[in-house]
């Protein structure tokens, strides 16, 4: 069986996280973390190839868990809601997603994502 490329998602609201495993799960392998913590304690054990990565966590902002992804060679995809987040974004080289979003451009995003290495073509998605 070929191998499929495996996703973090690392988001707190828990309905959003069922969504995204709704929508991933039959093309993706994919793990959840609720927290920075979590994450961070996934990524020193698991091998992921991919982050959905929500900006603000419970425990802080995302900035640790991105870093230490791209540091293991994993892209990095960050979500926000905030409109005072978007402007980050939009100065950052990651890529990202503004919520609310729906499945085809989360799956176009991330298809594009792992084919061009986390390079965003346009600077919104």
């Amino acid at each position: 069986m070929a191998s499929r490329f495996h996703i973090l998602i690392v988001e707190d609201e828990p309905l959003i996280v069922e969504v995204l495993e709704g929508t991933l799960e039959a093309a993706y392998r994919v793990s959840s973390a609720n927290t920075v913590g979590q994450a961070l304690a996934f990524l020193r054990t698991s091998h992921v190839d991919l982050i959905l990565l929500d900006s603000i966590l419970p425990d802080g902002r995302s900035a640790e868990v991105a870093s230490a992804a791209e540091r293991l060679g994993a892209v990095v995809i960050q979500m926000s809601g905030y409109p005072q987040v978007m402007g980050e974004f939009q100065c950052s080289e990651r890529l990202f997603l503004c919520k609310p979003f729906g499945p085809e451009l989360l799956l176009t995003t991330i298809e594009a994502a792992l084919h061009n290495g986390g390079e965003a073509d346009t600077a919104t998605l």
